[in-house]
C-alpha cells in the first residue's frame, strides 16, 4: 500500500507559522538550569520547540565547533555558544526563513552578553548540509530528524561533516510501535513530531549503517500516547571514527575492566572480563577513547613489557 508522506514544503510551512505565531502546545517540558540560558533573549524561547536538551548532555568542551541541526529560534545554539567559549564556533542550520530571521535577531543580543560573537546561521536541509566533510566536533540536533523522510540520508550527513572521533548527541521522538498509515499521512501530527517517528530499534540500526559506534541513551521519557502507541523523547550520543583500510594486529590485547561478565562492541567482538583479548589497531584506538575509555585497559608490547596503552600513547 502506497501513502503519499506530508512534503518538506508541508513541514516548512508549519514551521513557518509557527515562527511567526508561537504555539505553546509545541513545547514540550524540557528543563534548562538558569546558568545555561540566563544569557539568552526571552524572545528566543516563544519558539523553543524542542523535546530535549541535547547540547547540555554533550560534554561539549571549549574551542569545540558545534552543528545543531534544525536550529529553529537557536536556544540549543545560544546554549552551546556559553559552553564552547570565544574560541569555538557554533553554526546552526535550518530551512525555514522565518526560524532563521527570528535566529539571527537573537545573535546581537547573545554575543553583547557573552562578550564574543560565534554563532552563525544558515540556510539548509539536513539532507544536504551546506558545510564541508570533517568540520564538526559535535552535532547536535533536538526534535527534528523526525520529521525527514530519508532519516538514512541525515545521519550519513551527520557522518560526513563530524571529524574523525567526533560525536553527535540527538534528542528525538521515536515510537513504541510501527506508526500505521493513516498517522503517517497526517500534516499535523506529522508537524507535530509524531507521524514521523520510527521505532527505537530502528533509529539504531540506522545510526549503526551510517558508520557510528558506541551508541548510549542518554535520557529516555514518554513524549506522548496517541491511539495506545508511545512516543518517547530519547536523547541519544554515538561517535564517528574512520576505519583503516585494512584490519592490522600488532599484539595489542584489551582488558574488560567490567562491571558486567562480558560486553560485546558495535563490531561483534566479545570481551570477557578480567581476560585479555587481541585486538587490531582500528579496536584498539576505539577503546582508548569515549565511550569506552575507562572501561578497557590495553596492552601494547610497543611500550615494553606489555606495558599499559593511555589514551594518546599508540
Amino acid at each position: 500500500m502506497s501513502i503519499e508522506l506530508p512534503s518538506r514544503e508541508d513541514v516548512r510551512n508549519f514551521y513557518a507559522r509557527a515562527a511567526k505565531r508561537p504555539d505553546s502546545s509545541l513545547c514540550c517540558p524540557t528543563a534548562y538550569s538558569k546558568e545555561d540560558i540566563e544569557h539568552i533573549p526571552e524572545g528566543v524561547f516563544e519558539v523553543s520547540y524542542g523535546c530535549g536538551s541535547p547540547v547540555t548532555k554533550g560534554g561539549l568542551m571549549p574551542g569545540e565547533t558545534v552543528v545543531d541541526l534544525g536550529s529553529g529560534g537557536g536556544i540549543d545554539c545560544f546554549i552551546a555558544a556559553r559552553m564552547v567559549g570565544p574560541r569555538g564556533k557554533v553554526i546552526g542550520i535550518d530551512m525555514t526563513d522565518e526560524m532563521l530571521a527570528r535566529a539571527r535577531k537573537g545573535v546581537g543580543e547573545v554575543s553583547d552578553r557573552l562578550g564574543y560573537d560565534i554563532v552563525e546561521f544558515k540556510k539548509g536541509l539536513l539532507e544536504e548540509i551546506p558545510l564541508e566533510n570533517s568540520v564538526a566536533d559535535i552535532v547536535s540536533s533536538n526534535c527534528v530528524i523526525n520529521l525527514s523522510t530519508d532519516k538514512k540520508k541525515v545521519f550519513e550527513e551527520i557522518f560526513r561533516i563530524l571529524k574523525d572521533g567526533g560525536r553527535f548527541v540527538i534528542s528525538d521522538i521515536v515510537s513504541g510501535l510501527d506508526v500505521p498509515h493513516e498517522m503517517k499521512i497526517d500534516k499535523k501530527l506529522w508537524g507535530e513530531c509524531i507521524s514521523g517517528a520510527i521505532r527505537e530499534d530502528e533509529l539504531f540500526k540506522v545510526c549503526k549503517e551510517s558508520g557510528f559506534y558506541g551508541l548510549e541513551i542518554l535520557d529516555r521519557y514518554l513524549y506522548r500516547d496517541i491511539e495506545g502507541i508511545g512516543f518517547f523523547s530519547v536523547t541519544v550520543r554515538g561517535y564517528k571514527f574512520n576505519k583503516g583500510k585494512d584490519c592490522v594486529y600488532e599484539g595489542q590485547h584489551a582488558i574488560y575492566q567490567g562491571p558486567f561478565l562480558s560486553a560485546t562492541d558495535d563490531e561483534g567482538h566479545i570481551f570477557y572480563r578480567g581476560v585479555p583479548a587481541e585486538v587490531c589497531t582500528d579496536t584498539a584506538k576505539k577503546l582508548l577513547n569515549a565511550p569506552y575509555a575507562d572501561k578497557f585497559i590495553l596492552i601494547d608490547p610497543k611500550n615494553g613489557d606489555a606495558g599499559r596503552c593511555v589514551p594518546g600513547c599508540c
